[in-house]
């Protein structure tokens, strides 16, 4: 079995390296809570930081954040940063400043806290920086100097320098030493143009720092810190699997098999949270070699995955179960079948369990004529999968028809309004990932959601507002469109055209759709087989649709003691009749209501209220002469057939 081979460090240190060498300071975000592979290991973010910079050729290597206050590599950043500060015939330092120009009798606060401290550190010659207006002074000169490289690391940069409501009166002074630190080219100590000083801003969120920080400014990037690529989560999980439930006894070929599979199904997770995995082995007592299995229980605390639990019986008999409640779509019906075999079954086009379990267990695109069965199939799969129908959860998507409306799934962004509710797609998810997830008409959303889809379907995961990251791979995503429709009435006169041509004129408006108006082929592509288009009604299948509808009245009758006869004959050529001479294309919605509604089910109820029948009575609901419908309803006597 072939084995990926991890890098030694994690891929955005080479990034960083080369930002380094173009004599830049740096902004980095991202994974910056994680464990950072460097040197063949794993060690936390400001270590693996420091090393690397030590490698990248800084000497003085000295580090900040809001806690720990001022921190240092090694004793010879520690010796040379107080020996800087405390001696005034020390290093090399910037030439005094000329005393602020009279500026209404007001100071300076960016000179004076510069000069307090400068005289503080030198009077008591073992004094620390304590506040962050102290350090971003001892920053300032330190950037100045040109002994030694130096690299000054400042960690949760947002607290900082991020919006000022959220912070103290030194704010202002913070953002003007920042400014000032950013403002002149980087000093090159010792001539040499393979060093210079640096600072090295760390926040998690880079929509959390101000955009001035790191946009239009030549002499600052952003780097981001990416999450554990499938090569280093498998190296770690190769020296850690042994520890899982069961591990120790594995074979090595088993142990590799389950290391490849668990790289596979933990994408987007981090170190520290595919460390956790052992823990969870353990306490559920799951092996390694269900990996699905324990990556389910892991991100979704349930001991049983709904799609392991299908009953094969169910599977084998899913197209007649879905056909009872979805008439005469049997090629939509087959479709979804399909999929929960596959699903239940598990073999895919991978080699060795990669890439797999990561994306939705189903993409479908329904489309097809109004009313003709779209959403009722979702709702019916939803209850075959989960015995719920209430596992649904549908997005009308005419209610995202503008761009800004698009962050509504996923939640606004930080400092936004709604930041802190989330995003009602991602919140669904995070509550039931095991879910039928139904966006209705889809043709109405704005273009802009198309990305979001795209990524949906790619990755499997959405990350919202709040930085939580919400998995589709144990949902079904469906889309329902009515694209194309507007041309049916006129393409087809003919009630009997073929399946195919339906099939055939859909497809083809889909297709025009999604590369001549959205220009966005590739999602079109990543749907593939998904695409489903639902039949018009035909005449037997109205008929049909008219009988399920009969039989539900039927049986809400005999709850109530009474025995309905319809004639159903009748009842239904008037519902043929109807529908073809108003448009089949308007769909099934209207044999409910209002035909039936008003020709069957009100002369019924109607008549009931007004002779009170006796429990056990034989109604009759037949046609009578020309008048019909509506149709009338007669008692029938004890053995008097209909």
């Amino acid at each position: 079995m072939a084995t990926v081979t991890a890098p030694r460090g994690a891929p955005w240190l080479v990034r960083a390296y080369h930002e380094l060498q173009r004599r830049r300071h740096l902004v980095v975000h991202g994974n910056v809570d994680d464990l950072i592979r460097w040197n063949d290991r794993y060690q936390p973010f400001a270590a693996t930081v420091a090393d690397f910079l030590a490698v990248a050729g800084f000497t003085v290597i000295v580090r900040y954040n809001l806690v720990e206050g001022l921190s240092y590599y090694d004793d010879a950043s520690r010796e040379f940063v107080r020996r800087f500060l405390s001696d005034p015939d020390g290093p090399a330092a910037p030439p005094p400043r000329q005393p602020p120009a009279n500026n209404g009798g007001r100071r300076n606060p960016l000179v004076t806290s510069a000069d307090v401290l400068e005289q503080q550190l030198m009077a008591a010659r073992s004094a620390e920086p304590r506040t962050a207006v102290d350090v971003l002074a001892v920053a300032l000169r330190l950037m100045n100097q040109n002994e030694r490289p130096c690299v000054v690391i400042v960690e949760s940069a947002d607290l900082l320098v991020g919006a000022p409501s959220h912070f103290s009166n030194d704010h202002v002074t913070q953002v003007a030493y920042v400014r000032r630190l950013l403002a002149a080219d980087p000093v090159t100590p010792g001539g040499s143009p393979k060093y210079h000083n640096t600072m090295i801003f760390v926040a998690r969120e880079l929509s959390a720092l101000p955009s001035w920080l790191h946009r239009d400014n030549p002499n600052v990037v952003a780097v981001l810190a990416d999450r554990p690529a499938i090569a280093e989560r498998a190296a770690f999980l190769r020296e850690d699997v042994a520890g899982y439930y069961g591990g120790d006894t594995m074979t090595p070929d088993a142990r590799a098999e389950a290391t490849t599979t668990l790289a596979s199904l933990t994408d987007g997770m981090t170190i520290v949270d595919i460390g956790a995995l052992r823990v969870t082995s353990q306490v559920a007592r799951i092996p390694p070699t269900m990996p699905r299995r324990l990556v389910a229980r892991h991100r979704f605390g349930l001991r049983d995955d709904p799609w392991e639990q299908l009953d094969l019986g169910k599977i084998k008999d899913a197209e007649a179960l879905l056909s009872k409640r979805v008439i005469g779509q049997l090629p939509a019906v087959r479709a979804v079948t399909d999929v929960l075999v596959n699903a239940r079954v598990g073999l895919d086009f991978v080699s060795a369990g990669q890439q797999t379990g990561t994306r939705p267990k189903g993409v479908f695109f329904f489309v097809g004529p109004t009313g003709v069965g779209k959403t009722e199939l979702a709702k019916a799969l939803a209850e075959l999968v989960f015995d719920d129908e209430s596992a649904l959860r549908r997005f009308d998507m005419s209610e995202y028809s503008q761009e800004h409306t698009s962050e509504r799934l996923t939640g606004a962004p930080p400092g936004y309004v709604g930041h802190e509710h989330g995003g009602t797609l991602t919140n669904w998810v995070l509550e039931r990932p095991f879910s039928v997830l139904l966006f209705d008409e889809i043709e109405k959303a704005h273009e802009k959601i198309m990305d979001k889809f795209l990524q949906l379907i790619d990755d499997g995961r959405l990350t919202d507002g709040q930085g939580r990251t919400a998995y589709f791979s144990h949902s079904i995503v469906i889309f329902t469109s009515n694209i194309g429709v507007g041309d049916l009435g006129r393409t087809f006169t003919d009630p009997a055209m073929s399946y195919e041509a339906v099939r055939e004129h859909f497809s083809q408006a889909v297709t025009e759709h999604f590369a001549t108006r959205l220009h966005r082929p590739e999602l079109l592509g990543r749907l593939g087989t998904g695409v489903v288009v639902f039949d018009l009604l035909r005449e037997n299948v109205i008929m049909d649709i008219t009988a399920k509808f009969l039989d539900q009245i039927a049986m809400a009758a005999r709850a109530r003691g009474y025995d309905l006869v319809f004639d159903r004959t009748a009842i239904g050529r008037a519902v043929v009749d109807e529908i073809v001479r108003s448009g089949a294309a308007l769909g099934a919605r209207q044999i409910r209501s209002p035909l039936l509604e008003r020709w069957v089910r009100i002369p019924l109820n109607r008549w009931i209220l007004e002779h009170q029948p006796a429990p056990g009575t034989r109604i009759l609901v037949h046609r009578r002469g020309e008048g019909s419908p509506p149709f009338a309803v007669d008692a029938l006597s004890a053995g008097e057939p209909p």
